[in-house]
């Protein structure tokens, strides 16, 4: 079958299932996981389908999909997973760091792990903050103000651009909606142009997200996966993603 056919074959067929696998496709068309993926891939980027962890979707289902899920709402998918990606994400940090710590239902968990003697945290995630809360009288913990967007607990704008400006961090650790190909996306541009700042600020830089996140977009896409020390995930990975992925920067899914 000739690449244009194969193209149209899977656009079309993505159209009526509203979401395929990578297998599906590979089944139907008889070709490899690989090829399929580059498909889906040249696809996407003329907007005719949009990638998903282990496939791809319909954009007119996209439209009819739900908006951006609460904080709430995503700290109880994927839980173990994001535990896991929460310790290896501590196991990183040192004595003495200067660390950032992006907004993310996976970062809040990542204060249960660090159990370091002395810490700088600097955080614009209301949440991530109170989770370290209790560690106060230990860690020099920092809250940059802004404009509080409540979807996800962070704060954004001019005023928190403005004071992560001024900042230095040993090691940042930013979330993701969606990490696909070469591309950090998120929900929100502003979160993200802060998240952005808090990355070219540090001297480590890392992505963290649990496999689900793989191989999907989100609406803002702030950042380079390889301008990254490391994407930080979970043992779920697969290992077609982690060939795909290690191409651009270090995949960590341990810490001994």
């Amino acid at each position: 079958m000739l690449k244009r056919q194969r193209l149209l074959t899977i656009r079309n067929l993505v159209d009526r299932k509203g979401i395929v696998t990578v297998n599906e496709i590979g089944q139907e068309l008889n070709v490899s996981t690989m090829t399929v993926r580059r498909d889906l891939a040249e696809l996407a980027e003329k907007n005719a389908v949009i990638r998903v962890h282990g496939g791809a979707q319909s954009p007119r289902l996209a439209q009819n999909q739900a908006q951006e899920l609460s904080r709430l709402e995503k700290r109880e998918l994927h839980v173990d997973e994001k535990r896991q990606v929460a310790a290896s994400a501590a196991a990183l940090v040192e004595e003495g760091d200067t660390i950032f710590i992006g907004p993310g239902t996976t970062n809040e968990f990542i204060a249960d792990y660090v159990m370091l003697p002395e810490l700088r945290v600097v955080t614009n995630s209301l949440p991530v903050f109170d989770s370290f809360k209790s560690k106060a009288d230990r860690y020099e913990l920092l809250l940059v103000g802004g404009a509080y967007r409540e979807r996800s607990g962070a704060f954004i704008g001019n005023l928190a651009v403005e004071m992560l400006e001024k900042l230095r961090m040993t090691k940042a650790f930013v979330s993701a909606n969606g990490v696909c190909d070469n591309i950090v996306s998120n929900a929100n541009a502003d979160e993200g142009q802060v998240q952005r700042l808090a990355l070219n600020n540090a001297r480590q830089r890392y992505i963290v997200a649990d496999h689900t996140k793989l191989d999907t977009e989100d609406f803002y896409g702030f950042y380079n996966l390889a301008d990254v020390d490391a994407l930080i995930t979970d043992k779920g990975i697969d290992e077609d993603q982690r060939g795909t992925y290690a191409k651009l920067t270090q995949i960590i899914t341990e810490v001994n």
